[in-house]
């Protein structure tokens, strides 16, 4: 018992693409300023994390909603700083004033990002609220957009529709195992491991189905993968009734034992030939 908090930590910390897409993207914004030799660095690297998304989808829509946010809360920043200058209770004012436009402009992704603006605004020590500022920090925040879409789109683009089919045949061969384990009786199969893949899948299937057509070119094997998911998981179902009962059959749980484990059986085989026969490698998305 005492591993299992262990096990479950190792298996949820990772350094996944995009945490190494995110420092990427940093590294380039603050080359790419310190080439142009532009202000407001820091607001441009703050932009490009926040709109660096799982997927080249979320970062569009992100992106698109990080720059209009952008405008509000700078704009709005400005013009409450020529109001009163840094006054602590405007300040949280106008924060609730921008994360409620953004709320009734449909820009929820685009809070922080605004929230963030108008305190740049409010708060920036020699030229706070001046038009100059404000510009300035309008094209960081959109070369943090831009940078951040660029590094999504090209350096390690996400390929879902490889890993659907990948996780689909992974998943197959560990039903199989499991039926093999429950049919020898000798050791309990790892249900667990095959609900984490199942999860996997899952979150796989929704990442792919939410990009936009033009990044998605596998929909047919991915809706059969969808489809099979069901089958699968009707075999896991037969797997966890077997896993519940005693080591030692009875009359009574045997039959119940053979009705689970031919219906498992049943299925993986008709499920056998609609295996894709290769992965695609030149899928990029």
């Amino acid at each position: 018992m005492r591993g299992e908090p262990a096990q479950k930590l190792r298996r949820r910390t990772h350094l996944g693409f995009r945490i190494i897409k995110t420092g990427i993207a940093v590294t380039l914004c603050l080359v790419l300023y310190d080439i142009l030799n532009l202000p407001q660095a820091f607001v441009a690297v703050v932009t490009t994390i926040i709109s660096m998304g799982p997927n080249i989808n979320h970062s569009i829509r992100s992106g698109k909603d990080s720059l209009l946010a952008a405008v509000i809360g700078a704009v709005t920043g400005a013009l409450i700083y020529h109001v009163s200058p840094q006054n602590p209770g405007l300040c949280g004012l106008g924060v609730i004033a921008v994360i409620f436009l953004c709320q009734f402009l449909h820009l929820r992704r685009g809070t922080l990002m605004a929230s963030f603006m108008f305190v740049m605004a409010m708060l920036q020590p020699e030229t706070a609220g001046t038009v100059q500022t404000v510009g300035w920090c309008l094209l960081a925040a959109f070369l943090g957009i831009v940078i951040a879409l660029a590094v999504n789109l090209f350096i390690l683009p996400p390929n879902y529709a490889q890993n659907i089919l990948q996780l689909d045949r992974q998943i197959y061969d560990m039903l199989c195992s499991a039926v093999k384990a429950c049919e020898d009786r000798s050791a309990p199969p790892d249900l667990e491991a095959v609900q984490v893949q199942f999860r996997r899948l899952e979150r796989d299937i929704q990442l792919y189905t939410s990009e936009w057509k033009l990044f998605r070119n596998c929909d047919n094997a991915v809706f059969q993968t969808a489809r099979r998911l069901f089958s699968y998981r009707e075999v896991l179902a037969d797997l966890w009734a077997i896993d519940r009962l005693d080591r030692t059959l009875s009359s009574e749980t045997a039959t119940v034992y053979a009705y689970h484990l031919n219906r498992a059986n049943t299925l993986l085989a008709s499920l056998h030939p609609q295996l894709p026969a290769h992965q695609p490698q030149d899928e990029k998305f």
